[in-house]
């Protein structure tokens, strides 16, 4: 072997080596309608989207998407500090049902040059059931308990404002959803805790109360629940955006 062998093999598998470190560009997943970007492109997106997210019901494994229907949630913490109601909510081990199969997106509005995306859908039903714990005051009543409950969404106006910003791999073009911000406006909200003051009679009538009064109970809870929303949301979308290209994803 040469004086210049080995440090010629060197190179080589230095470059080999880092050329096995680049990760491939993905594409979206098989069956997923791409939209191009022209005068019809938010029309395009209302279609695109409505047809993925029935096609995301099941989870897709290749992007580390969990299965969304029923939607699994470990723990959403909910509170309202304001007057007439001062409150913290907890659920755990929360199963959202229907959020996808009832969803319908009905309008887009996006500036890609500023990596903005708004949209507007109505989901006829959420369910979250799971496991409780809670305490405050409600219009100057006292409630407290713990165990299972159920609060369901019927009819509702979504908001989605998706603030992504660019980044690049390997040379290549993404974007990031840094922010996801929600706004829930339901036609109807049901709740159902059980075990409140540890009391069957008390917990009927408290229950009874907030479901007469949902509309100004829930209309303190609900920037809480869009918050935690939002955060999942966030999450689970930039499992695609993360790791598909954006020229991939929105055709020039």
């Amino acid at each position: 072997m040469s004086k210049y062998s080995l440090p010629l093999m060197l190179l080589l598998i230095a470059a080999v080596a880092q050329e096995l470190t680049v990760t491939a560009a993905q594409e979206l997943p098989e069956g997923f309608p791409k939209c191009k970007r022209d005068a019809n492109f938010d029309k395009c997106l209302v279609d695109a989207v409505n047809v993925a997210i029935q096609q995301l019901k099941a989870g897709n494994k290749e992007f580390g998407i969990p299965p969304l229907e029923p939607l699994t949630v470990k723990k959403l913490v909910i509170d309202a500090g304001n007057a007439p109601i001062n409150l913290r909510q907890a659920l755990k081990n929360v199963k959202v049902h229907d959020m996808i199969s009832t969803s319908k997106i009905q309008r887009y509005r996006t500036d890609l040059d500023k990596h903005l995306i708004i949209c507007d859908s109505r989901t006829d039903r959420i369910e979250m059931i799971g496991d409780y714990e809670m305490s405050g005051r409600i219009l100057l009543l006292p409630i407290t308990g713990h165990g299972k409950a159920n609060v369901t969404l019927i009819n509702t106006k979504i908001e989605h404002r998706l603030i992504g910003e660019p980044f690049e791999k390997d040379g290549v073009k993404y974007m990031r959803l840094k922010d996801y911000r929600v706004s829930f406006d339901p036609k109807r909200v049901y709740m159902n805790f059980e075990n409140l003051f540890n009391d069957k009679t008390l917990s009927d009538g408290m229950n009874r109360f907030l479901n007469e009064n949902w509309e100004t109970v829930f209309n303190e809870l609900k920037v809480g629940y869009a918050k935690s929303f939002g955060i999942i949301f966030r999450e689970l979308s930039n499992k695609l955006f993360e790791k598909v290209p954006f020229d991939n994803i929105f055709l020039s």
